[in-house]
């Protein structure tokens, strides 16, 4: 995933900094507010195009709220076998969702740009992460991204 740090010399409104473009060529891009990949306490606002797709995973450190900003994300809650057992939809009057801990999850923008937060509370180097077992993944991406 291409990511930057965000440092501001000045303030900027949220609706000016959601104007950003994402880099051509990707098809996800994050920018980090957190200090550096050590600090405990992450935020990111996430720009992704329609349909991308990550292996569903769950922290058994934290919990992760999503923020949705702009577009539609769908957020997938999966068993251990792949199974999806909930549906979270994202959008203007429903922004927000909280995934606890130990919980699979994947989310899947649904227009043409979707742009969310995620906040967790574990530093990115010292996570605890679990992906979902791979020889579930094409049986849930035929499922859900459609």
């Amino acid at each position: 995933m291409n990511y930057q740090f965000v440092k501001f010399a000045k303030s900027i409104t949220l609706k000016n900094f959601l104007k950003k473009k994402m880099p051509a060529n990707t098809n996800v891009f994050r920018y980090n507010f957190h200090k550096d990949n050590n600090d405990k306490d992450q935020l990111m606002m996430i720009w992704q195009i329609k349909n991308y797709f990550f292996p569903p995973k769950k922290f058994l450190d934290t919990s992760k709220t999503y923020f949705l900003l702009k577009g539609k994300l769908n957020i997938f809650i999966f068993n251990s076998k792949g199974k999806v057992i909930q549906k979270h939809y994202l959008n203007n009057s429903n922004p927000i969702c909280k995934i606890k801990k130990n919980i699979y999850h994947a989310d899947v923008a649904k227009t043409k740009i979707a742009i969310h937060c995620e906040i967790t509370n574990h530093s990115f180097v010292k996570r605890k992460i679990k992906f979902l077992d791979k020889k579930y993944l094409s049986k849930i991406k035929k499922k859900i991204i459609n």
